[in-house]
Formats: structure tokens, sequence, C-alpha cells
């Protein structure tokens, strides 16, 4: 009988110390499982102490989070800024990005890779990650003309599905969590990919 995961979520500015306190607290109350953003130190670390209470507790580990931003860098926006989304006819670096530009796609998929083989390191099957949209913002996406034919919630998929081939290149069995936020399922042109797990 498969497990039901109760997880925890360790936030990435989380000190050392308060993080043994609520891995101890949540496995006290009956947490299963721990999950660190894509770029904690986590999934570096050799050695902490973190390290030794997740595996003293036989914890499933998990990656990601509110990560989405993680994979276009905000630094690309002065030399390219059409990588980024549209509002009103000018390009903003806040927020999320233009998912219609295949340059975009193309460093979506490289920090995926990145990111994903970094984690699995970590991890133990069946593995599963996270990658949600900026909490308050599902809804600020990009308005440029190509975009202007998918819904936020399409172009939400539209960078989740690439990362999500890009986990199933690593391990077919793992699943990419995401937030079905669409209101028109019926009228959706893009498809979530065979390894998503959607909530919401």
């Amino acid at each position: 009988m498969k497990q039901e995961r109760k997880r925890l979520f360790i936030d990435i500015k989380t000190s050392a110390r308060e993080r043994e306190k609520l891995i101890n607290l949540a496995v006290e109350n009956g947490c299963n499982t721990v999950v660190f953003s894509l770029k904690d130190p986590f999934f570096k670390s050799k050695s902490s102490k973190c390290l030794k209470l997740t595996k003293r507790y036989a914890l499933n580990i998990e990656a990601g989070g509110r990560d989405l931003p993680l994979l276009l860098p905000k630094r690309l926006f002065l030399f390219q800024p059409g990588l980024f989304r549209m509002e009103h006819g000018r390009r903003k670096m806040d927020r999320h990005f233009c998912p219609t530009n295949p340059k975009t796609i193309s460093i979506i998929a490289q920090r995926a890779h990145f990111f994903i083989s970094r984690a699995m390191e970590k991890m133990d099957a069946p593995r599963i990650f996270h990658l949600l949209p900026e909490e308050g913002h599902e809804n600020t996406w990009c308005q440029c003309p190509a975009c202007r034919a998918f819904r936020p919630a399409e172009q939400y998929l539209i960078a989740v599905n690439t990362a999500a081939d890009v986990l199933a290149q690593f391990d077919s069995g793992a699943q990419l969590v995401y937030i079905d936020f669409d209101r028109e399922p019926d009228a959706a042109r893009v498809k979530p990919r065979d390894n998503l797990l959607v909530i919401g």
C-alpha cells in the first residue's frame, strides 16, 4: 500500500538550528517528507546535521516549491529583455517570463537540468519535484502577441511541461507537482505531460 506523504516545506532562509527544530517537531506530528527548494544548500551538502536528521528518521526528500523563477535568472534581462514577460507593450523583469519565446524555453530546460540533476543525488524513488509559480502572481504572465493566444494557466503549463520533459530524461518514474488554476479546462490548448501531478 502506497504511503501518504505528509510534507514539511523548508524555507531556504531557515537557519540550520531552526531546521533541526522544525524537522524534529514535524516528525513528532507525523510528517514523513521534507521538501527543500531546488536552490537549497541541502542538495550541495555532503554532511550536515539536517542531512543526518533526514536519514535518521528515514524521511522522504522532495525538491522544489515556489521555484519557477529560478529557471530564468533576472540578470539576463539587461541584454535579453525578450525572454521576459510583456505588460502594456513593455518587458518586465518581475514575476514570470515569456514562455512562447524559444530562447526562454531553452534556458528553462538547461536550468531545470542543472537543478534536477543536483537534487536527484539526495532523493530516493519515487522522486517528487514541485514547480509552483510565484505566490499571489499565478495569473501574472506575458501579454506579448504570441503569448496572448494562451491563458496564464496555459503559459505556466508550457514552462512546467518543459521541466517535466527534462525530469523524464533522468527518471521515467519521477513526478513533477504543479498547480492547476485553469478555470476553463475544457478549452485548454496545452496538455500536461504524463509525469505531472496536479494540485489545486
